[in-house]
């Protein structure tokens, strides 16, 4: 009767006695013995706010010093997976079905389709011409502020990038004149 009553938790389920073996990982991962002086990757954990192809990009990075090799190798990067994962993610992971991961592509695709929502939207060349140097803003700064934006365009054209960068100059400064009278199409000249 208290189940129905709306805001209350659920009963408390009674764990089945081999409850210790449940994990969303197949045996020939779950069963796996860590290597002797594995430390789990001292990274920031994944708050949803994080693009989850970000966090996967950074968790291989750090996955990278691990020093296993094919099936041990794969069953570290699944297994330590989860202590990137704090909160509702680390619960998102916990309730996966059991055996329902048996690599670790499965837990990335998983992974993240399930935060696809916090996903940060691609950024384009077009998107350059959207960055102009501020009225108090130095040439040095607004070049910082343009690589910095920049580097996140996937496929940048150069000559498209160095023209975005001339029109985002203060029209009375001496580059935006150098560049306007002789143009040039790379960053090197710049």
């Amino acid at each position: 009767m208290l189940s129905r009553v709306p805001g209350l938790p659920p009963p408390l389920e009674k764990a089945a006695p081999d409850s210790y073996a449940y994990s969303p990982f197949v045996d020939t991962i779950s069963v796996v013995a860590m290597p002797k002086g594995f430390t789990n990757p001292n990274m920031p954990l994944f708050d949803s706010t994080i693009d989850p192809f970000d966090h996967i990009s950074q968790y291989k990075q750090k996955m990278m010093t691990v020093t296993a090799v094919g099936h041990v190798k794969e069953a570290c990067m699944c297994k330590g997976f989860g202590s990137t994962l704090p909160g509702p993610a680390f619960r998102w992971l916990v309730s996966l079905p059991n055996s329902s991961i048996s690599t670790f592509a499965d837990l990335v695709n998983a992974f993240t389709q399930q935060f696809a929502s916090s996903r940060k939207p691609q950024k384009h060349t077009g998107d350059l011409y959207r960055i102009v140097q501020g009225a108090n803003e130095t040439i040095e700064e607004y070049n910082t502020r343009f690589n910095n934006n920049k580097v996140a365009v996937r496929e940048c054209d150069v000559s498209t990038t160095v023209e975005a960068f001339r029109r985002g100059l203060h029209q009375e400064s001496d580059l935006y004149k150098q560049l306007t009278m002789h143009p040039c199409y790379s960053f090197e000249v710049v």
